[in-house]
C-alpha cells in the first residue's frame, strides 16, 4: 500500500512540474523584446548614441545614416528625413524645403536640431508662420508639429523665396507587391524509337511578388 501512494503522489509531483515548466514557457515566450523603441525593428535603440541622424532626397534614416554636427545649409529643394533619438526613445519627422528666386549674391537659410528643429534664416528676411502675420526674422524660429514657414528677402540683386514644412512622422511596415518576369518549365513528350521521351523546355510568364519594406508615415 505505501509504494502504491508513493507511485501516485509520483505520478502527481510529475504532472505539477511540467505543468508548471509549460506555464512559465508560456509567460516567457508572451513577454515583448526589450531595447527597441516604436515601430523599430531594424535595430537596438539602447545601443545607439544619442543625437540626430538624418538623409538627404534619399531613404529612410537610421543609425547608420549622418549623424548631425552642424548647421545644414538649405541650399536647394530638397527632403530632409530625420531620426532623433533620446533616452533610448525615437521621434521621426520630415523637412521640405523649396526655394525659389534669384541664385546671384546669396545667403541661405540653416536647418539646426536641438531639441526641435529651428531654422535660421538670413537677416533682412521676412517671415510668416502657418498663417500668422508676416514679421521681421530676429531669432532662429522652432519647427514644432506640422510646421509651415514661408520667407522671402528682398535686396540689391538678390529675391529669395522659400517654404519650409516640417512633418512629425512614424515608421510603418509596409507590403509592395510586384510583377517579375520568370521562366515557366515543363516537360515536352515525344515518341522515338518506339518509346516516349521527353525533353525540357520554357516560355516566359509573370508572377507577382511580395516585399516587405519601411517608410516613414505623417502623423495626425
Amino acid at each position: 500500500m505505501e509504494k502504491f501512494f508513493m507511485k501516485i503522489n509520483s505520478g502527481a509531483f510529475m504532472v505539477l512540474f511540467v505543468a508548471a515548466v509549460l506555464l512559465g514557457m508560456g509567460k516567457a515566450a508572451a513577454m515583448p523584446p526589450t531595447g527597441h523603441a516604436g515601430n523599430c525593428s531594424s535595430f537596438n535603440v539602447s545601443t545607439v548614441e544619442d543625437g540626430v541622424y538624418y538623409t538627404i532626397n534619399s531613404g529612410m534614416p537610421t543609425n547608420k545614416s549622418t549623424r548631425y554636427t552642424a548647421p545644414i545649409v538649405l541650399n536647394r529643394t530638397l527632403n530632409i528625413k530625420y531620426m532623433i533619438v533620446k533616452n533610448g526613445t525615437i521621434k521621426y519627422g520630415i523637412i521640405h524645403h523649396t526655394l525659389t528666386g534669384n541664385i546671384t549674391n546669396r545667403t541661405y537659410p540653416q536647418l539646426i536640431f536641438n531639441e526641435t528643429p529651428l531654422i535660421q534664416l538670413p537677416n533682412g528676411t521676412y517671415y510668416q508662420l502657418g498663417n500668422g502675420n508676416i514679421t521681421p526674422y530676429t531669432t532662429p524660429v522652432a519647427l514644432t508639429g506640422n510646421t509651415i514657414i514661408k520667407y522671402f528677402k528682398n535686396s540689391t540683386n538678390t529675391t529669395q523665396m522659400g517654404i519650409i514644412k516640417n512633418t512629425p512622422a512614424r515608421l510603418v511596415n509596409k507590403v509592395k507587391t510586384s510583377k517579375v518576369r520568370v521562366k515557366k518549365w515543363y516537360k515536352k513528350w515525344y515518341r522515338r524509337g518506339g518509346k516516349w521521351r521527353y525533353t525540357w523546355k520554357y516560355y516566359w510568364t509573370y508572377k507577382q511578388i511580395k516585399q516587405n519594406y519601411q517608410e516613414l508615415q505623417a502623423t495626425a
